[in-house]
């Protein structure tokens, strides 16, 4: 059970965290960035590319104040989006990034605050906030016949394509599947394995070899992810897969049952709840060492100061708000900051952003949180290493 990418030239994929290390790379300038939210439900995504053509026009606009020449020719490789099927299977939000006439779009599951940024550089805030918000999460959902990973937020679930992963067990042991059955209990009721193994411990065995066959599957997907996962499996499975894990963030209680009819609604009634309290607790605690360190010189909201931490890799946190801007330009060598009332042009960035690229480049956790969660009334908190 998986999505699969939009045919055609232009593939909309889900985005993942390895990806954000290449748009911080940036591109050649301009740098147009777009970001609409998108609706999963007839008829309400029926306007989706209407206001994404709206959005077109207003970077137009953008490139031709800049001096871009013949601004309808850059956006042109843009325009593709507008006659692909994927607004029919879309989910809550679009990322699109042009530069050099390359196109790279990303589906999110969660909505995203919709805007067009012309710069030097790529407007990544809203994925810095889809990758370290308090909303978002994986669970793989195992049993004998099946694997899916869910990716999921605040808003719904769904499932993710996947490559390399053991369809089955039977798939994993690569061998036929059917001379003996052995059944195990759980508290939950119980399961059948089907394998060759004369006992329980030769069905432990194949067990683990199958799932440390899904977890090297899941290695090149989830590299450098921090969100939270969870295993939705029966309950004899979840101590045997943690002998197979390697992935840093599975949370030591799973969702114990068979979700092999599961969908992305179920999935997500069951993990949000559990998931929300680890985030809220999490944001708490580095909200209240900011508020700790704040007066000793470790922690600060001076949008300059942060700066220069960012750059120079003092910064271990740092907490921005979502929605909140300031224009100017960032020098990534030194940290120095340039400030405007509003962007002038293509060369101004919003140093939110910016500074919050630098941060992340650096090994920071970096958070984009709603104003009123934020410990300070400005855009940006920072704890610092030293």
């Amino acid at each position: 059970m998986a999505t699969r990418p939009t045919s055609g030239a232009l593939e909309i994929r889900p985005f993942r965290a390895e990806e954000l290390t290449g748009l911080l790379r940036g591109g050649v300038p301009p740098c147009v960035s777009i970001y609409l939210t998108t609706h999963r439900k007839h008829p309400e995504w029926k306007q989706d590319p209407v206001r994404f053509r709206a959005l077109l026009a207003e970077a137009e606009t953008l490139l031709s104040n800049g001096g871009a020449r013949d601004a309808k020719s850059l956006l042109e490789p843009l325009r593709e989006l507008l006659d692909k099927p994927f607004w029919e299977v879309a989910l809550d939000g679009l990322a699109v990034f042009l530069s050099g006439g390359a196109v790279t779009a990303y589906r999110l599951p969660m909505p995203v605050q919709e805007g067009v940024v012309v710069a030097d550089t790529f407007h990544t805030k809203p994925l810095l906030r889809f990758l370290h918000s308090n909303r978002r999460y994986f669970v793989l959902s195992i049993t004998q016949n099946d694997v899916t990973l869910y990716e999921g937020s605040s808003y719904g679930a769904g499932a993710v394509e996947l490559h390399g992963v053991p369809a089955s067990l039977r798939d994993a042991l690569g061998v036929p599947i059917h001379d003996r059955m052995v059944t195990a209990h759980s508290p939950v009721g119980s399961f059948v394995f089907h394998g060759r193994g004369p006992d329980r411990e030769q069905a432990k065995e194949e067990l683990l070899k199958y799932f440390r066959a899904i977890d090297r599957g899941l290695r090149d997907l989830l590299r450098d992810e921090r969100a939270p996962l969870l295993l939705a499996a029966v309950g004899y499975y979840h101590s045997i897969y943690r002998e197979a894990n390697t992935y840093p963030h599975l949370l030591p209680s799973g969702l114990e049952g068979n979700f092999e009819r599961a969908n992305g609604e179920q999935i997500h009634a069951e993990a949000w709840p559990r998931v929300k309290r680890q985030f809220d607790a999490e944001i708490a605690r580095w909200t209240e060492r900011y508020r700790d360190a704040a007066g000793t010189g470790l922690g600060s909201a001076h949008l300059e100061d942060i700066a220069v931490a960012a750059v120079s890799g003092r910064v271990r946190c740092l907490l921005a708000a979502e929605g909140m801007t300031a224009w100017g330009m960032l020098d990534r060598a030194t940290g120095s900051v340039t400030r405007h009332e509003r962007q002038l042009d293509e060369r101004d960035g919003d140093l939110v952003d910016d500074i919050s690229e630098e941060a992340f480049r650096r090994g920071a956790e970096v958070y984009v949180l709603p104003p009123d969660q934020m410990p300070t009334r400005q855009p940006l908190a920072a704890i610092y290493r030293f």
